[in-house]
């Protein structure tokens, strides 16, 4: 079984590709955003629509504070492989950063369309339903006052409260 030239050729790149992606993930991981993005940005150079490398290169410009820059990679990541929960995930975080709690809603429901489902989309969920995220936030600020205010119990009353009204779980690892 002969193998031509352009076949290796193809065989060679993918090899390559992933392992800049390996190299960008390990750069990213230790905090070196220049040479990941420079790895991400070579993969989308030779493979424009590599879902990985553009999730990644999203959840970079996030990590920098660029989020606007991240939505066109979450939406090509997403593109390409609509079954990564983490590309959801991304997106919708990346859209309730920017406000667009209207997007993140219908994104949500498109996630929820797939098939997506669990805890971190209920969450998702609990946070875009009704202002419920801004009014959290606002209860939030509201127990950081009473703590600063030295209104202990007070405030473990009211976190008490929030507590059964959002329905939080705990994780105790």
């Amino acid at each position: 079984y002969l193998i031509s030239q352009d076949k290796l050729r193809l065989f060679y790149m993918d090899l390559t590709i992933a392992q800049a992606l390996e190299r960008g993930v390990t750069a990213h991981k230790e905090g070196k955003l220049q040479e990941a993005e420079k790895l991400y940005r070579a993969i989308l150079q030779s493979q424009p629509q590599h879902p990985d490398a553009n999730h990644n290169l999203g959840v970079l410009a996030v990590g920098v504070g660029k989020v606007e820059g991240a939505i066109p990679h979450f939406k090509a990541a997403l593109a390409a492989n609509a079954k990564m929960e983490q590309y959801w995930l991304s997106y919708i975080d990346a859209l309730i950063k920017l406000n667009q709690m209207d997007t993140a809603k219908a994104v949500l429901e498109q996630a929820r369309g797939s098939g997506l489902q669990g805890e971190k989309f209920d969450n998702l969920q609990v946070q875009l339903t009704d202002g419920a995220g801004s009014s959290l936030r606002v209860e939030l600020d509201g127990l950081i006052a009473l703590y600063q205010q030295g209104r202990y119990q007070r405030m473990l009353a009211r976190a008490s409260q929030l507590e059964k009204q959002y329905n939080f779980h705990h994780n105790h690892d």
